[in-house]
Order: C-alpha cells, then sequence, then structure tokens
C-alpha cells in the first residue's frame, strides 16, 4: 500500500474524529472552545492530507486504483460531514450553499452510476472549476469554524458555489455526449 493511500484512509478515518468534535461542541453550554479547536484541528489536518496525498500520488509515482477510488470518497465524505454539522449552529452558511454542494456531488455519482451501468468507457479527469469549487468550500468550512466575518463567508460560498454550478453543467455535458456517443441516448423502436 502507497503512503498517498495511507493518508487517504487517514482522512477517512478523521471524519467521524471531526463530526464528533463539533457535536460536542455545539452540545456543551456554555460552548467550551477547546471542542472548536479540535475539530478546527482535525479539519485543517484532512484538508492538507488531500494535497498531500494528491502530491505524493502524482509526484513520487504513488497512484494505485484503491487510492484513485478512495481519494474523492474521503474528499465527499469530509465536505459533507461539515456541511451537514455545521448547518445545525445558528449562522452557518447560508441554505443554498449545502443545497448546491451536495447537489453536485449526487447529480454526479447519479451519472457515474448511469454510465457504469451501460457500461460506458470513461476516463475520469477533474475539471479545474470542481477543484477551486472544493478549495472555496473547504476555505468557508474553515472560516465558519474560526468563527470569521459573516459577508467574508458568504463571499466564500458564493464562490463555491458558483464553480459548483459551472463545474456540475461541464460534467453533465460530458457524460451526455459519452452517452450519445456510446449509443444510449437513441430512440428505441418498438415493434407492435
Amino acid at each position: 500500500m502507497t503512503w498517498a493511500t495511507r493518508i487517504t484512509i487517514l482522512r477517512l478515518i478523521l471524519v467521524p474524529v471531526f463530526v464528533a468534535f463539533v457535536i460536542t461542541y455545539e452540545g456543551t453550554d456554555p460552548h467550551e472552545e477547546i471542542w472548536r479547536y479540535a475539530a478546527l484541528l482535525v479539519f485543517g489536518i484532512a484538508a492538507i492530507s488531500d494535497a498531500l496525498d494528491g502530491f505524493l500520488a502524482r509526484h513520487w509515482n504513488q497512484s494505485s486504483a484503491l487510492g484513485a477510488l478512495l481519494d474523492p470518497v474521503a474528499d465527499k465524505l469530509l465536505l459533507l460531514a461539515a456541511l451537514i454539522s455545521l448547518s445545525f449552529r445558528p449562522f452557518t452558511f447560508p441554505i443554498w450553499f449545502p443545497v448546491i454542494i451536495i447537489s453536485r456531488d449526487a447529480i454526479l455519482l447519479v451519472g457515474y452510476s448511469v454510465l457504469r451501468h451501460f457500461h460506458v468507457p470513461m476516463d475520469i479527469k477533474p475539471h479545474w472549476t470542481g477543484k477551486l469549487s472544493t478549495v472555496f468550500t473547504l476555505l468557508a468550512i474553515g472560516a465558519v469554524l474560526l468563527e470569521l466575518d459573516r459577508s467574508f463567508i458568504l463571499g466564500l460560498c458564493a464562490l463555491g458555489a458558483s464553480l459548483a454550478l459551472f463545474c456540475t453543467v461541464v460534467y453533465v455535458r460530458a457524460g451526455l455526449n459519452l452517452l450519445k456517443r456510446s449509443g444510449h441516448t437513441a430512440a428505441t423502436v418498438v415493434n407492435k
């Protein structure tokens, strides 16, 4: 097993730890800041590990089939866990932000499942807008954990959501083109 894959597995393990710290923080009255700082630390380690495992996989030739499968799963779980667990606070994100980010991931998962169902050959390469959307989403989550200015958080959310919408359109168009080329979008004639 490569070091890149080990780091990805560590990120998967950190997701429930992060959620536990956020829930513990929210459950204390008054809030015990140590739990928020612990959640921030775990989130920071998980976010940095995403960049680190990618660097190792690309530059040190540590790509593996397992790592290629687990890396996007770890990324999505971290984002979804953070968006959902932090949405229970009085103000974290505007409601449209987690809805757009979660909907994008759901649409991409459905599209991937459809392509797999029809055995359509595909070479999945992340679009730069998707990567940038993830960066702004991570920054927005970090800003919430740091309790930064609301307008700053809204700006990060707007950038992350806009890029998420754009990359969703890019991926859906690419998926439909793959289906069209493979002949799965043509109408079928039913003889009566």
